[in-house]
């Protein structure tokens, strides 16, 4: 749609009709308002309004067109390395203003990544996000885990308190999906990709791409550390180790 009142585009998100008399769905939705509209960066989706229209409710967010980061995984090929890390380093880069404002987005994946033709990279979906001020605060039923599971964190997925370094471990696998051109867990059901993210027996990225540098390869698999203190401790942190391959 298009805003005649400031002549820009917007995109419009709507709640399916059909779940928006659910009380944890809405929760949701006005969560991604609330928490994405507090971050302005170039690296991030800008979040404007939260609408009523005509009986449905919906998110108004800056118009970009693009393709997700997912789409430029093809054939389970690695990445051009230098493309791999200036993307790795823009998540890193969005992140860093998201967490200075107290966000953690708990669902980073490639189709939460978004990528227009000139390689501006925009995070996209902070639907799951929890202010880290109110702890880990579950927008789910009772024993239900949100996220995705080939790119949630072990901490995530066993019901832990999560705080800014469970976006690091997603930003790592994500990081070893483009550089190996697989995820690091992907075998069985979502039950079984869980489990082996808690046991945390990745192959190597060199066993999986031979031409890799082995020391960018242990920047993935410290940012993919199962105990998270011996992860990075900052997305600056985990920035300023991929500039060394940029």
């Amino acid at each position: 749609m298009e805003d005649t009142v400031v002549d820009e585009r917007l995109i419009l998100k709507f709640l399916n009709p059909a779940v928006s008399t659910d009380e944890e769905m809405m929760q949701r939705f006005v969560h991604e308002l609330r928490y994405s509209r507090k971050i302005t960066h170039r690296n991030v989706i800008r979040i404007y309004d939260f609408l009523f229209i005509r009986g449905n409710y919906a998110i108004s967010m800056e118009y970009f067109p693009s393709h997700t980061l997912g789409a430029e995984i093809v054939n389970e090929q690695p990445m051009p390395v230098k493309k791999a890390v200036q993307y790795g380093s823009d998540i890193a880069t969005g992140m860093v203003v998201a967490h200075q404002v107290g966000i953690v987005h708990r669902d980073l994946k490639p189709a939460n990544v978004l990528i227009n033709n000139e390689g501006l990279l925009k995070i996209v979906d902070f639907g799951v996000a929890a202010a880290q001020k109110e702890g880990d605060v579950q927008l789910t039923k009772t024993g239900y885990v949100i996220g995705s599971p080939k790119y949630m964190a072990p901490e995530q997925i066993l019901g832990k308190q999560v705080d800014p370094r469970a976006d690091i471990y997603s930003t790592g696998v994500i990081l070893y999906e483009m550089l190996t051109g697989v995820p690091p867990y992907s075998r069985g059901d979502h039950m079984a990709v869980m489990y082996q993210h808690v046991q945390g027996k990745a192959r190597a990225p060199t066993d999986v791409n031979k031409a890799l540098a082995p020391g960018l390869a242990e920047v993935v698999m410290k940012a993919m550390a199962v105990d998270k203190t011996k992860r990075y401790q900052s997305m600056e942190e985990l920035k300023t180790a991929l500039e060394k391959y940029a």
